[in-house]
């Protein structure tokens, strides 16, 4: 298996564990009710409520497994491909709340996801390198880093 298509399954998993997490902790936050300023006080009782949301709960372990993955990311591909492609999360979460939650999404909403799939389907192009080269999904960043460091004397410690 080639290393571009390991890091776009590796993007693809993160993604869609981030999902996955968001609409569980829309699921168990709807058990548990809206948050008012009065529960914001009183933290205590309020995060006590949310861990007894098994679906909360699952969506915070999912949300944070999908983080893992990311870092696994940001150590392989350059932020400026990658980052921009999470927005297909934003898609997928609209789509399922839809779907799931029977939320009303308004016809404007449908219009700017187009262009959000539209902007990932351009970003994604810096995936594929030129001719006989590797994709900007397989480089790893560290002689820029490298450089930077050198240019604004900040050190990442290691």
């Amino acid at each position: 298996m080639s290393k571009t298509l390991i890091n776009v399954l590796l993007l693809a998993l993160s993604i869609v564990l981030a999902v996955a997490g968001q609409l569980t902790m829309k699921a168990g936050m709807n058990k548990v009710g809206e948050i008012s300023g009065e529960d914001v006080s009183h933290l205590g009782n309020l995060i006590l409520r949310v861990i007894k949301s098994v679906w909360a709960v699952v969506g915070i372990l999912l949300y944070a497994i999908s983080a893992v993955f990311w870092l696994v990311i940001l150590s392989r591909v350059d932020l400026s491909v990658a980052y921009p492609l999470v927005a297909a999360g934003y898609v997928l979460v609209v789509l399922f709340s839809w779907l799931v939650f029977k939320e009303d999404v308004r016809w404007v909403t449908w219009v700017g996801l187009a262009l959000i799939v539209a902007g990932v389907i351009l970003v994604g192009q810096g995936l594929k390198g030129k001719s006989g080269e590797g994709g900007r999904l397989e480089q790893k960043p560290q002689a820029h880093v490298c450089e930077v460091q050198e240019k604004t004397g900040i050190s990442s410690g290691l």
